[in-house]
């Protein structure tokens, strides 16, 4: 977030930028006001901003610039803090030269921006800012606002002096950021004594709401990962546990009953150890629903694969084959809750598993029965 350099950190004041001017500046706009009347509302907007509490950031005392008259504004409204006038010409312009700093240097904080080219330096200082005001100016003002809703900077275009602004304000009709219906509205209006307080009002409520609408992200943000924090730790408990059925089958010796548990229990812990650790890899949230898909993934991939195997060693829980087939249900268990997806899609597909070796065992088994 561009903002974030100016008014995040606690205690700090907001940095308001004011830009545009009684300039159309190639826009091909005519502008709805004069010189003298761009100074009056340059003027009114500074002390607006001073009175709210905000820094100032301008670039150019150039008197095609609003920003000569925003500065006499704020200074003009009384004491200010030192440095909450930050000024951010082009390195080598004379632009940065207020008349105000000869009287009150302690209230500007000068910063050439490197590189000989203006645009770029003024550009690249918006992701100090805090919010914007636009007002008249030209394509400059224009693309600026295009910047401020690119990078979700808090932006005031105000519509009644035409130029850049109004065609700043239009665009902003259509992309709201973070402004509501109401606040679009208050700066298309007619031009009055007291729309500065509705400008500023605007623009910090946009704010306020950007910053309330990062600290949710935050915080959901912490809740997911904790949530990860604890599915991964769930993981890795199931893991052990399901591999923990190794030694236990060793201890048991041949009992069918164990190694038969040892087995389902073994599978399904291992199964749902992957699904969760599948999650985790894909950064998903929905941890019971996989947890639950990669068991049945699991336990379905593992029935079918013992079933196989007992059809051709039907004695093969009482031997210790069973402690050497335990080691591969787990491993299939672990991929089937893994991969439960592709699980599902064979499930759809009827093709898990190849079945004849079943088949025969069964059709043999019906054929000795009709014979006896």
């Amino acid at each position: 977030m561009a903002a974030s350099g100016g008014g995040d950190g606690v205690g700090e004041r907001p940095r308001v930028a004011v830009v545009g001017g009684a300039h159309a500046g190639g826009l091909g706009d005519e502008q709805a006001w004069t010189a003298e009347e761009a100074g009056a509302v340059g003027r009114e907007i500074g002390a607006a901003v001073a009175e709210a509490g905000c820094d100032l950031v301008v670039y150019s005392s150039k008197p095609r610039f609003i920003d000569g008259h925003v500065v006499a504004g704020y200074l003009a409204n009384g004491p200010v803090p030192a440095g909450s006038v930050h000024v951010r010409p082009a390195f080598g312009s004379s632009g940065g030269r207020f008349p105000e700093a000869a009287s009150q240097p302690a209230a500007f904080e000068h910063r050439h921006e490197p590189g000989d080219d203006w645009e770029v330096a003024f550009y690249r200082s918006l992701r100090e800012v805090d919010g914007l005001i636009l007002v008249g100016g030209g394509r400059t003002t224009l693309i600026t606002a295009m910047v401020a809703l690119a990078f979700d900077i808090p932006v005031a275009p105000v519509a009644a002096f035409g130029g850049g602004g109004r065609t700043a304000w239009e665009t902003l009709n259509r992309v709201r950021n973070q402004a509501t219906e109401e606040e679009i509205s208050a700066l298309g209006a007619a031009w009055h004594p007291g729309s500065t307080a509705s400008i500023l009002a605007t623009l910090l409520g946009q704010r306020r709401r950007q910053r309330e609408a990062a600290a949710e992200r935050e915080r959901l943000e912490r809740r997911a990962a904790r949530r990860s924090g604890l599915g991964l730790a769930a993981s890795a408990l199931l893991l052990i546990t399901g591999l923990a059925t190794i030694p236990l089958t060793y201890a048991a010796g041949g009992n069918a009953a164990v190694n038969l548990i040892a087995l389902i229990a073994g599978a399904l812990l291992t199964a749902t150890a992957g699904a969760m650790t599948r999650t985790a890899v894909d950064r998903g949230q929905d941890w019971a629903r996989a947890a639950v898909l990669g068991m049945s993934a699991g336990a379905i991939a593992v029935l079918l694969f013992v079933t196989a195997q007992l059809a051709t060693s039907p004695d093969l829980l009482t031997t210790g084959g069973a402690r050497r087939l335990l080691f591969f249900v787990l491993s299939v268990g672990f991929i089937a809750g893994y991969t439960f997806d592709a699980v599902y899609a064979k499930l759809r597909q009827q093709d898990v598993v190849d079945t004849s070796a079943v088949r025969a065992v069964v059709g043999t088994d019906q054929e000795g029965g009709s014979r006896g």
